[in-house]
């Protein structure tokens, strides 16, 4: 019987570092799970040796046959993501604008992806699998149902041993049964994650109020302890804010040094390096236009925020940090929910605030209400 057992890593303790280390111990009958191709591109640099690719990748030579059309991989090709924003009037900074989540049309595949990747593999699926056809947003996910409800068909000699799940927030129940699926029967799945930064699980058709697959069909939890990223007094601001989600003690990753809360008026412009953190793409536009900036990114992807000034929602920063962070105003219906204790505020929020490293500076709009 394959086991899970699921390892609570705060912001900073070390996860992917832990999983490359771990993996030197490994055999050959082991692979790491990444969310995105690019995670899998930047550990395969650094552990060459390490098996490493997302869920759809490791299992599409067994899942092939169960897709009913080509698959097709559309590179990203817009102009944010691949370079600064010249000025003002670059056609990218409109093109950013406009292609944010909330502003994409509605359609009834986006609804049954949605149920698919909260389906755990465990009975009846929640559509007839055959009816469907492997368009849009259920050009991977179908063929991966399908194959979880064949039982995950392989030949024994592709087994694993041992997996290594990394940002295991972001796995639907579906994707982690999946990855499951590439084990034996005595194989194991390592998953590291923070329910904190599950700020995708809404697309993954996990309730807001709920943790994420890997904690409620974990075998077992680990926590891991220590962390290097972000001192007090910003530990602590940030595990009370999600303690409504999820109570974790900020010494379970306060870093030895301090971390500076510093109010800032966001009408001036940061003098220094350091990444700006805005609740939309419409809010990083507006205070882009407002500065007056010129050869600067939108997103940290493209350059690095400890030696220029890099902006972008809180969402695309997960996994970056920077000396000096600064977070844009929200905006009184956006603190009206952290004041509600919206789990899905409380969770962007928390990622925003557990990006800096030294200083942290924050719109007296947000202070105020974070140090009550």
């Amino acid at each position: 019987m394959t086991s899970l057992i699921t390892i609570d890593g705060p912001p900073g303790s070390g996860k992917t570092t832990t999983i490359l280390r771990e993996a030197t111990t490994w055999d050959s009958d082991a692979a790491v799970v990444t969310y995105t191709r690019d995670a899998a591109a930047v550990i395969q640099q650094r552990a060459p040796h390490v098996r490493t690719g997302t869920v759809y990748s490791l299992s599409w030579p067994h899942v092939k046959p169960f897709a009913t059309g080509k698959r097709v991989m559309v590179p990203t090709s817009a102009a944010y993501s691949t370079r600064r924003v010249a000025h003002l009037m670059d056609p990218a900074l409109d093109a950013y604008t406009a292609a944010a989540p909330s502003l994409q049309p509605k359609r009834i595949t986006d609804e049954i992806a949605r149920a698919l990747h909260n389906w755990d593999g465990l009975g009846t699926p929640p559509f007839d699998l055959a009816k469907l056809k492997a368009t849009g947003q259920l050009t991977f996910i179908l063929p991966l149902a399908r194959w979880v409800a064949g039982g995950c068909p392989m030949p024994k000699e592709d087994k694993l041993n041992t997996l290594a799940i990394d940002e295991a927030q972001d796995m639907g129940a579906l994707e982690l049964r999946a990855a499951l699926g590439l084990l034996r029967g005595k194989g194991t799945a390592f998953a590291y994650g923070d329910p904190g930064q599950a700020i995708f699980a809404g697309s993954k058709g996990v309730r807001p109020d709920a943790l994420p697959p890997a904690w409620t069909m974990a075998d077992e939890t680990r926590t891991m302890h220590g962390g290097y990223r972000v001192g007090d007094p910003i530990a602590t601001l940030a595990a009370n804010t999600l303690r409504p989600y999820y109570d974790r003690p900020a010494s379970v990753f306060c870093a030895d040094h301090a971390t500076q809360l510093i109010p800032w008026d966001s009408l001036q412009q940061p003098s220094g390096a350091g990444l700006v953190l805005g609740y939309s793409r419409w809010t990083v536009a507006k205070y882009f236009r407002q500065w007056g900036l010129t050869n600067t990114a939108v997103t940290p992807k493209v350059s690095r925020a400890d030696s220029e000034l890099v902006l972008s929602t809180g969402h695309a920063a997960k996994g970056s940090e920077a000396d000096d962070v600064y977070l844009l105003p929200w905006s009184r219906k956006a603190i009206t929910r952290i004041e509600a204790n919206d789990p899905n505020a409380l969770r962007l929020l928390y990622v925003m605030l557990t990006r800096a490293r030294k200083r942290l500076h924050i719109p007296r709009s947000l202070y105020v209400r974070l140090k009550r």
